[in-house]
């Protein structure tokens, strides 16, 4: 193979190595603003039904107010039924006071149905405040992760573009453009590996007479399709 061919497969491989790990950086803080706004949403769904716990709480009070105002209600109509003086009014009266009763059987039932739907709603609350702390802790063990990626990634960029120049310095001026400016058009890959009388980048047929040059020369050749420069990766 020529070898300025190789030394360029080799800058390929440390360009495309590069991208992946300055992509990786940029990734890195909107992975952290999605873990963020996952324990904003977990946190936000957990306060809102701790305040449906809260309504729940206020509607038993007031049922339970309007139950003492029944039942006083209640004692001074008996309070009543001992002084009146005619039957019709005895019935009436007792009539009124079984209303009273109904009522406050009534809303003694609607106290319990709430007392049943708070101590549900306190149980789910006490299950998912322990799994709201788990999720905090599995999000803040990603965040530190992520945040401790950073220089290491930082790191291998800066180890291979100090690779990439000293490739760089031993290949061709001529050639070296020629890379570059098929790589800017070419969303960063110039070459691609001639494989199976296909060229691997656009899947286009590679003619006869090119694929044989590229077998037995040290020429360099591109695919008549995609402009990429073609290469046959030797065997390891």
């Amino acid at each position: 193979m020529n070898p300025d061919l190789r030394n360029l497969i080799n800058l390929q491989d440390i360009d495309q190595k590069i991208i992946n790990f300055k992509r990786q950086i940029a990734e890195i803080p909107d992975r952290m603003q999605s873990f963020q706004a996952a324990l904003q949403q977990l946190t936000h769904a957990h306060g809102q039904k701790a305040a449906q716990g809260q309504e729940l709480a206020k509607q038993r009070r007031a049922h339970e107010n309007d139950v003492e105002m029944m039942r006083t209600r209640l004692a001074r109509l008996k309070d009543q039924l001992m002084t009146v003086k005619t039957n019709k009014e005895y019935t009436a009266m007792l009539h009124e006071i079984q209303a009273a009763e109904d009522q406050i059987r009534a809303a003694e039932d609607e106290i319990l149905a709430i007392m049943e739907q708070a101590e549900a709603m306190e149980d789910k609350l006490a299950r998912e405040a322990m799994e709201l702390k788990v999720k905090e802790a599995e999000l803040a063990e990603q965040v530190k992760k992520s945040e401790s990626a950073i220089p290491a990634l930082e790191a291998d960029v800066s180890r291979l573009s100090a690779e990439k120049i000293a490739l760089e310095s031993v290949i061709g001026q001529e050639l070296l453009g020629r890379y570059r400016r098929i790589a800017e058009a070419r969303k960063g890959v110039a070459l691609a590996e001639a494989k199976d009388e296909l060229c691997s980048a656009c899947h286009v047929r590679i003619r006869p007479q090119v694929l044989a040059d590229l077998l037995r020369t040290e020429e360099i050749h591109v695919c008549d399709s995609c402009s990429r420069i073609l290469f046959v990766r030797e065997s390891s």
